[in-house]
């Protein structure tokens, strides 16, 4: 540790430690422009000059590192005399125009005019002016040139933190300009970083330009909607009506950053395609009526079917209080365990359950991404966790930390990457296990005991691929690494080879334990609220707590707490569901705030299954698609109109605050569920968001302990509760590939994930058409160019689309976004078949087909 003494005041600090980060821990400003906590010190801006005793010049305190018994003032005449010329000369140039700034009010230029500037300038000259009107570099930012003080933050913040490399600056000194490629930011991703940081009126958001001051709104601080990485955001409204969102550095995982759809995306909350008031049924339509005349006529309709089983699907965007509550209106007034929380994959409980219990991280990311290697598999991180994204080029860059990726997706992170490793899409498990069978021989006797006898002989030694020698890279850089995080994106579910995959990943953790890696996991979740659904028990073999539905003892307790009995089996995931609606077997089948219709593979099926429902009652905002097929509509908050929390990726939970009221009829999901339960003359306690999680931190394991005056600005951590490891699983056989096949893979693309985004009139401004991604050498083979419009067809369905070429996609692989319901993506997908075999032609030509998924270009 180093002394160091600071207007007077002592302190010890980390070798390392600079002047200014000194100085804060002492409560001391120092004013700065181009210092960024999470970026090296560029030291430009010449504001946090400080006297340092025995060096004759001031010194920049962001960039000089403390030393033993080092002296320093950072308030005397000349530092006073220093800042003030410093601010003459930004002013100089700078535009009088703050009263019609939208920086008006917020601006750090004007408060260290206030605190330090001079109130006289000494320039005289006219003001250079670069442009007369602002540029709008994209449909959300908009820059007004002549404001920039050349801090360089935007820039920096766009190549080292976003990996945009967007913005850049052209000519040099006082005629140095902020731009985007030839004046446009039409190829970045519209995060609007940039924005955030600018310290002055040069970069604003254009959605929210004019409409308001800062003094004008109420910011209420919450937690994102679009995806499980749970960054904190600030919403600020007027009059109770949505103006922006923002982040602030000291709070929540993101540190200051958001991405396109948490920045920009949340103006959904006031989508014209609301559900203003209850609807029936009647003559073949959805009649409007009021709620005391839905609840009469639902009743009816739920005693008409009580003989037959019930089922539940649930959204994991919604609160922990209102999932935990809906399961348990499920498994105690409609007895059933039949209850879902995906409307897009099943999650295996039987290999989840071991696998969250031994191995999963509930910790910081920040903390986990401190290991020595990070091994992210599956998906595409900068697509469906952008924010993640950013923290682990942060850790890639700065703290190197060892990346290693394994996907059938490329993504941006892969230029920081030590290893990338493509798989097939569908072949995650085989590769994993081939990356373990070489971990194991790679690590030989090092591992204890017979272990290494034990897991040979189980794993044996698969092939990933013929002549690939990329799984081998991978064991040695993780038999190489101190400690290892294994990030794992929740895509892989959508395969029926998730089991597998599953297992292969216990099997890694396994062995990575037995070596002495400290092996840390955590999923990559693209729901807000995904691991909260798990905790709070939306899994038909899962109660809350994520304990087997089998557990006597976990039932016992519930059931006494609750006051009802908890069936014994487990229940049927939703696709069994849907079969149970096929069969004339489901009675009321009851989906809360999800569009399996859009969402779930094979469209034509699910249509079938909807429409085979004795009684289907969706409770939503929006008029879905499945809404549009219901006999009940129940009209809902939305995301902003309730309080409750959220549990992230982390294991964080998080308060997510109510910031507008519920439009039109809407009511509260809690109160919709009471209402429910009312119908079926019973009633559900507790019922108010408070007491729910009172009893879930009382009932949850994970949860235990928890309160929620706990939960300041960066939520609490709720525990890992550990559960019998599972063993070592069979390697399994490796999915055949054939070279002329083209195999389409789904997901989320940048600009939207799920039926909240797209109904974000700001995100359409931005958002690319929708697309169908692939590789230049399949393309060329096929005489296509970017941009065309293509059909892609598979047995189901087809759908026609823009070309998009990506140079970094394999070969055979196609990919479409499943975010864009006009599309009907899933009408090309066969339950149970994932990936897809399909054909691709430019639309209107002929094609001609030799074979199934072997592609010749009509002539």
């Amino acid at each position: 540790m180093l002394k160091v003494t600071i207007d007077g005041q002592t302190l010890e600090v980390e070798a390392g430690s600079t002047v200014l980060q000194s100085a804060l821990r002492l409560g001391i400003d120092i004013p700065t422009f181009c210092y960024m906590k999470r970026l090296p010190a560029l030291a430009s801006c010449r504001m946090c000059l400080v006297e340092i005793e025995g060096l004759r010049r001031l010194q920049p305190s962001c960039a000089t590192a403390v030393t033993d018994g080092m002296v320093v003032r950072t308030n005397t005449p000349l530092i006073e005399e220093t800042r003030s010329s410093m601010l003459d000369m930004l002013l100089a140039n700078h535009p009088l125009d703050c009263p019609i700034c939208d920086k008006g009010g917020e601006c750090e230029l004007q408060d260290m005019v206030m605190a330090y500037g001079p109130r006289e300038s000494q320039f005289r000259d006219d003001k250079r002016v670069f442009h007369s009107e602002d540029i709008r570099l994209s449909p959300v930012i908009i820059m007004n040139v002549n404001r920039c003080i050349q801090c360089q933050r935007c820039v920096r913040m766009c190549e080292e933190v976003v990996g945009a490399v967007a913005l850049g600056t052209v000519e040099k000194g006082m005629d140095t300009a902020v731009t985007g490629f030839e004046g446009s930011l039409a190829s970045c991703d519209q995060c609007g970083n940039c924005v955030e940081v600018c310290p002055v009126g040069a970069l604003m958001s254009f959605p929210y330009r004019y409409k308001a001051r800062p003094w004008d709104l109420v910011e209420t601080d919450t937690v994102c909607p679009h995806c499980g990485t749970g960054c904190q955001l600030t919403v600020g409204t007027r009059k109770g009506e949505f103006m922006r969102a923002r982040s602030k550095w000291d709070e929540g995982v993101n540190h200051e950053t958001l991405c396109v759809r948490g920045r920009f995306g949340l103006d959904f909350v006031a989508s014209r395609d609301r559900i203003k008031q209850p609807m029936i049924r009647h003559d073949g339509a959805l009649v409007p009526v009021s709620w005391d005349e839905a609840g009469d006529y639902l009743r009816r309709r739920l005693l008409a079917v009580e003989s037959k089983d019930a089922g539940g699907l649930a959204s994991p965007r919604l609160p922990n209080e209102v999932l935990y509550q809906f399961q348990k209106l499920m498994r105690t007034v409609f007895r059933t365990n039949n209850i879902d929380c995906s409307s897009r994959w099943a999650a295996p409980f039987d290999t989840l359950g071991p696998l969250l219990g031994t191995f999963y991280s509930r910790t910081p990311l920040d903390d986990v991404i401190g290991s020595d290697c990070v091994l992210v598999v599956g998906g595409n991180i900068t697509e469906e966790n952008p924010v993640t994204e950013y923290l682990l080029r942060d850790g890639a860059r700065r703290r190197q930390t060892g990346l290693l990726m394994l996907s059938a997706r490329p993504s941006r992170l892969d230029a920081d990457a030590r290893v990338v490793v493509r798989v097939p899409p569908g072949g995650e498990a085989a590769s994993l296990a081939a990356v373990v069978a070489g971990l194991v021989a790679a690590a030989g006797q090092a591992l204890p005991g017979g272990a290494f006898a034990d897991i040979d002989a189980a794993i044996g030694r698969p092939a990933a691929g013929a002549g690939s020698d990329e799984p081998d890279r991978l064991a040695a850089a993780l038999k190489e690494g101190r400690s290892v995080t294994v990030l794992v994106s929740v895509d892989l579910l959508r395969s029926p080879e998730a089991r597998a995959t599953l297992q292969q990943l216990n099997n890694l953790l396994h062995v990575l334990r037995l070596l002495g890696k400290g092996p840390a996991m955590q999923f990559l979740f693209d729901r807000a609220n995904q691991m909260g659904a798990w905790d709070m028990g939306l899994l038909p073999a899962a109660l809350p707590g994520l304990r087997a539905v089998a557990d006597d003892a976990a039932r016992a307790t519930l059931a006494r707490n609750w006051g009802a009995e908890i069936p014994s089996e487990p229940g049927a995931n939703l696709d069994a569901m849907l079969e149970l609606c096929v069969g004339g077997r489901m009675g009321a089948l009851y989906i809360v705030g999800t569009d399996p219709l859009v969402a779930y593979p094979d469209r034509d099926f699910v249509t079938r299954a909807l429409g085979a429902a004795d009684l289907l009652i969706v409770q939503d905002a929006f008029l879905t698609d499945t809404a549009g097929m219901a006999e009940v509509v129940l009209p809902a908050a939305g995301y902003g109109e309730e309080s409750g929390t959220f549990t992230n990726n982390e294991g964080r939970i998080q308060k997510v605050r109510k910031f507008r009221e519920p439009v039109f009829e809407a009511r509260g999901n809690l109160a919709i569920v009471d209402f429910v339960a009312a119908l079926r003359n019973q009633a559900l306690r507790p019922s108010t968001q408070a007491e729910i999680f009172d009893e879930i931190a009382r009932l949850v394991p994970a949860y235990q302990g928890l309160t929620q005056d706990g939960l300041g600005a960066d939520g609490a951590f709720t525990k890992a509760v550990p559960t019998l490891p599972a063993g070592v699983f069979l390697a399994p056989p490796p999915v055949p590939t054939a070279a002329d096949r083209l195999m389409l893979i789904t997901g989320d693309c940048l600009f939207h994930n799920g039926y909240l985004s797209e109904r974000s009139d700001i995100l359409n401004t931005v958002a690319n058409d929708p697309y169908v991604a692939m590789s230049a050498q399949d393309t060329a083979e096929l005489g296509l160019s970017d941009g065309d419009q293509v059909i892609v067809r598979s047995g189901q369905g087809e759908l026609t689309a823009q070309l998009k070429v990506d140079r970094r996609f394999p070969k055979g692989l196609v990919f479409v976004p499943e975010n864009y319901r006009a599309l009907r993506l899933n009408s090309l997908l066969r339950r149970g078949e994932y990936p897809c075999a399909v054909e691709v032609q430019k639309a209107h030509a002929t094609l001609e087909v030799d074979r199934p998924g072997r592609i010749w270009r009509g002539v």
